[in-house]
């Protein structure tokens, strides 16, 4: 009677294991869907599009440093580089300056629209 018993529960168990095995079967075929999700137009709060050529510009112990694709150049020579041939974009990035600041204070107060004013050497108006 000892041995009946136990296979009893040994068959009670593997008919709870089949039922949770059945009940947790999928029977069904997942089927995909291409979708064409919408592209979101660009816009002035969006931010900036900083793809093109870069330009960096460092301060250190020496001086002023200037790299172009982040060869060392002095400025005469890039100045020569970019007549010679335009890129139709550039990204300038500077380590913290004065300028940086005062464009980083304005940025951080909400002020979107900052324009810069220079002098462009040998050109007089």
């Amino acid at each position: 009677m000892g041995l009946g018993l136990y296979f009893i529960d040994v068959l009670a168990c593997l008919l709870f294991c089949l039922t949770l095995a059945l009940v947790d079967a999928r029977f069904g075929r997942e089927v995909t869907v291409p979708v064409d999700l919408p592209q979101l137009e660009k816009s002035a709060a969006a931010g900036a599009d900083l793809s093109g050529i870069e330009i960096v510009v460092r301060e250190s112990p020496e001086g002023v440093e200037v790299f172009y694709e982040g060869e060392p150049v002095s400025v005469d020579a890039l100045s020569a580089r970019l007549a010679a041939a335009p890129p139709p974009a550039i990204v300038l990035r500077s380590e913290a300056s004065l300028v940086t600041r005062v464009i980083g204070a304005a940025h951080a107060a909400g002020v979107h629209d900052i324009q810069l004013a220079y002098e462009a050497p040998g050109r007089k108006n």
